[in-house]
């Protein structure tokens, strides 16, 4: 299959109860909300809760979708070293 002309991706903010943001760790040492992206075919609620899930282990719901974003103009090589690939 092809690479995809552009990446959208998803990011979310987890509130509980007592109003406490979920942030998870990068491998860099810094705290993102957590999000990603959003596979083929796949709605942009559904790849949120699917990140959220899978970079914390907690399952949720959506409120509110705030923003979607996407990026169609930026390439990078893939590990071949070859191959442009869309850079998120």
């Amino acid at each position: 299959m092809p690479f995809p002309t552009h990446i959208v991706a998803t990011g979310g903010f987890v509130e509980d109860g007592q109003g406490n943001i979920l942030l998870v760790k990068t491998r860099d040492g810094g705290w993102v909300y957590p999000g990603g992206q959003v596979e083929v075919g796949e709605n942009l609620i559904d790849g949120l809760i699917r990140e959220i899930k899978e970079e914390s282990g907690i399952d949720t719901t959506v409120s509110y979708l705030i923003g979607v974003y996407s990026n169609t103009g930026i390439f990078i090589k893939w590990y071949d070293g070859v191959t442009d690939v869309p850079w998120v």
